[in-house]
């Protein structure tokens, strides 16, 4: 079993225990951190953790499959899966570079609600491109798993040490992507594995062999820093609304060729604490433009424009006077920034939630945006625009939310949890911050049959402000795509004049429809379904009833399949009843894991300063205590008992679920049921492949789950219908253990 045959004395087996949970844990670190750097390289496609967990869920499996099959013996499958580590991390960008590259129907849906076919056609095709990760990492650490279980030292922890890798591996990729870079971040992936291996082979190793090693690493890590530009720029995508349509001189809006004399180039591409930017420069005869790319995706222009841009912002700044205050929220390259000060104001707050943006354009890409963010009057903030004002006591003449969660700025994260601006409780607060007689500005560039419109302006009504708006909707507008501007001002001030001669009231072919009055239709709340909002945009309900539809099949499938191969195994002894108990526990523990993870990220959301970061660090939260669990294996019906008692206490403050009593009954949740999957290990040793396969389904279903239900249904009944999945999983766990008990 073990590379030491002869190993005869417990200090030479608890030398070997300690070398092997040394390799797993820097195997599964290793493993965990290539999911991070994929993780990233999915955003230049589709970005969105659901999917990411169906791309998890549909590839470990098989690879669990592949090592209860292939490998004969636990010690050679962990050997095997710190070798494809090595060979993985070596050959990554290859299938970074694949997956960057592949089709993305969000990025094209501007121009039409994304059809049913062409999303579970984008989620087949990544499902195969991320196979080759997730695959051998469900191979490796199954195999894993089932050595550490043969370890009694460890067997207790060998949970522990998947988890907790994958929580250094979390906190490690935050901090090095945005610092050193992808390259280099795949070759600590690469050192892991090859610690992983030569700590398990520590006997063997001669030191020519680790010099070898150490050589080839220091090659690689070399090679990493030095075509670490030039690979970022291979993997920009193409397609509408991406920054290669700019690179080859087209309109990234339609692909039309530019005019001859326009030559486009890349004057900037960094990694970020949240993205990839680029910047690019297209020279016109008579001038330069400015655009800025996230992850490959148009956000924003930083053209310098002056008064008048000949965009539906100049409205709102027609509602101040010199020396006013003004707050931008969402200000990215600057524009309106830059058009406040030639309003001649007194001070401009800058807002946005990307942090690179500002130091960016205080440096050397200063001219790209008229110095506008160099300029003393100016006040960079980087962080969320309504977590600012709801923690400021400063007063503005105009609070402008120029194109802020819009659209464009929105729709490759389409169903990624965000810190709302358009509720009624958001304009509460923006209300309170302006001055007597100023103005709160909505501008969206992109909207559809009014939508928005209608939606954003009831909420102004409803927060208690006066209203008035003009909307570019028309029969001749391209798809139905349009749009809009909101002026809203305390109630009893004279709404402000807005003189004719403003460009973009008569350069338009289409005049802007002028609104006083608007339809009633329902405003967004905080609890209010995703669907109300930007989502709507994208999606039809009923294609994601048949979604919901798509997850039930493959919910059944799967376990119909589990089932099927477990009656079929002959090293399966249990009775179908207890088998079912035991395949209900497991996907029970998969559903429980994800959903409480996902319950604790949203609500870290509107806690942080920068909700960006709630998904890294509400994972790194949640994986830490979920391993901590395993410390008590020993008394897990207590731990079971503090699990429960969480549940009730997500039932009780259901109701407030922004309050701090529910992040306590999350936390006693997820600590009560963190022990529940090693339990079911140590307990069913024999049938771990059942117990693994049965969870990464849970998994499944709970990633889709935690964010298909806000989307229907929002927050508010995910967090009511939560209390229920982690009490069910405690009890279904623990009838499953009892009654093996009983078998034994």
């Amino acid at each position: 079993m073990f590379p030491e045959e002869n190993h005869t004395t417990a200090s030479r087996a608890g030398d070997f225990e300690l070398r092997l949970c040394i390799s797993l844990l820097f195997m599964a670190f290793g493993y965990s951190l290539l999911s991070v750097c994929l993780f990233r390289i999915l955003a230049f496609a589709l970005n969105s953790t659901s999917f990411f967990m169906l791309y998890v869920c549909a590839g470990m499996p098989l690879g669990a499959l592949f090592a209860k099959i292939r490998y004969q013996g636990a010690i050679k499958g962990v050997l095997r899966g710190a070798q494809s580590l090595v060979v993985l991390a070596v050959c990554f960008p290859v299938l970074g570079w694949i997956v960057a590259h592949g089709p993305c129907p969000l990025l094209e849906s501007i121009q039409y609600q994304i059809r049913f076919e062409d999303l579970w056609k984008q989620l087949g095709y990544m499902t195969l491109a991320t196979s080759p990760l997730f695959v051998l990492w469900g191979a490796a650490e199954y195999s894993g798993y089932e050595a550490a279980l043969e370890s009694p030292g460890i067997k207790k922890y060998f949970y522990l040490i998947f988890v907790w890798g994958l929580a250094c591996a979390l906190a490690v990729g935050a901090f090095t992507i945005p610092r050193l870079g992808w390259l280099p971040t795949v070759c600590i992936a690469l050192a892991a594995g090859l610690v992983s291996w030569m700590v398990l082979n520590f006997h063997r190793l001669q030191n020519r062999m680790i010099l070898i090693f150490i050589v080839c690493f220091g090659a690689a890590w070399f090679a990493a820093g030095l075509f670490e530009t030039a690979y970022m720029k291979s993997i920009l995508p193409d397609g509408l609304h991406r920054i290669g349509e700019t690179l080859k001189n087209k309109d990234f809006l339609d692909g039309a060729p530019l005019p001859e004399d326009a030559k486009s180039r890349l004057i900037h591409q960094s990694w970020g604490k949240y993205c990839h930017i680029e910047l690019t420069e297209t020279k016109f005869k008579n001038f330069s433009r400015v655009l800025g790319f996230y992850d490959g995706c148009f956000i924003w222009g930083g053209l310098p424009v002056g008064k008048f841009s000949g965009t539906m912002d100049d409205i709102a700044f027609q509602t101040v006077e010199p020396g006013s205050d003004i707050c931008v929220l969402g200000a990215g390259g600057g524009r309106q920034v830059y058009q406040a000060l030639a309003f001649d104001a007194k001070s401009v707050t800058a807002v946005d939630i990307i942090p690179e943006v500002f130091p960016l354009f205080q440096g050397d890409l200063a001219w790209a945006n008229g110095g506008a963010y160099t300029d003393p009057r100016v006040e960079c903030i980087d962080g969320d625009g309504r977590h600012y004002l709801e923690n400021s006591e400063k007063m503005y003449d105009l609070i402008i939310l120029p194109h802020t969660e819009s659209f464009a700025a929105t729709r490759k994260a389409a169903i990624e949890p965000g810190r709302f601006v358009h509720t009624v409780e958001a304009f509460q607060s923006m209300k309170k911050r302006v001055k007597p007689h100023g103005a709160l500005a909505i501008i969206k560039s992109v909207d559809r049959g009014n939508k928005l419109f209608f939606s954003c302006a009831n909420g102004l009504l409803e927060a208690g402000l006066d209203v008035q708006g003009w909307s570019s909707f028309g029969e001749k507008n391209p798809f139905g795509v349009h749009g809009f501007i909101l002026l809203a001002t305390l109630p009893g001030r004279q709404a402000p004049v807005i003189p004719s001669e403003v460009p973009i009231l008569t350069a338009l072919p289409m005049q802007p429809t002028y609104y006083d009055t608007f339809p009633k239709t329902p405003a967004l709340h905080d609890s209010s379904p995703w669907m109300m909002g930007l989502t709507g945009l994208f999606f039809e309900p009923n294609m994601l009833k048949k979604s919901l539809v798509c997850i039930f099949l493959l919910a059944v499938s799967g376990a119909a399949a589990i089932m099927f191969f477990s009656l079929r195994s002959q090293s399966v002894d249990l009775p179908p009843g207890k088998l079912v108990l035991l395949l209900f526990a497991g996907i029970a523990i998969g559903t429980n894991a994800v959903c409480l993870e996902n319950a604790l990220i949203f609500w870290l959301i509107p806690r942080l300063f920068n909700p960006l970061s709630a998904f890294f660090v509400g994972a790194a939260v949640f994986l830490a205590l979920w391993g901590f669990s395993s410390f008590g294996l020993k008394h897990w019906r207590w731990i079971a008992l503090l699990g429960i008692t969480g549940s009730i206490g997500l039932l009780l403050f259901a109701p407030q679920w922004q309050g701090l009593a529910i992040a306590l009954a999350l936390m006693a949740a997820i600590l009560g049921s963190g022990l529940l999957f090693p339990l079911m290990g140590i307990r069913f040793k024999n049938l771990l492949l059942i117990v693994f396969l049965s969870d990464a389904l849970g998994g499944l279903i709970g990633g889709l789950l935690g964010v298909w239900m806000p989307m229907l249904a929002g927050l508010e009944n995910y967090y009511k219908l939560l209390p229920i999945i982690p009490f069910a999983t405690i009890l279904l766990t623990g009838a499953a253990v009892r009654r093996q008990i009983g078998r034994e």
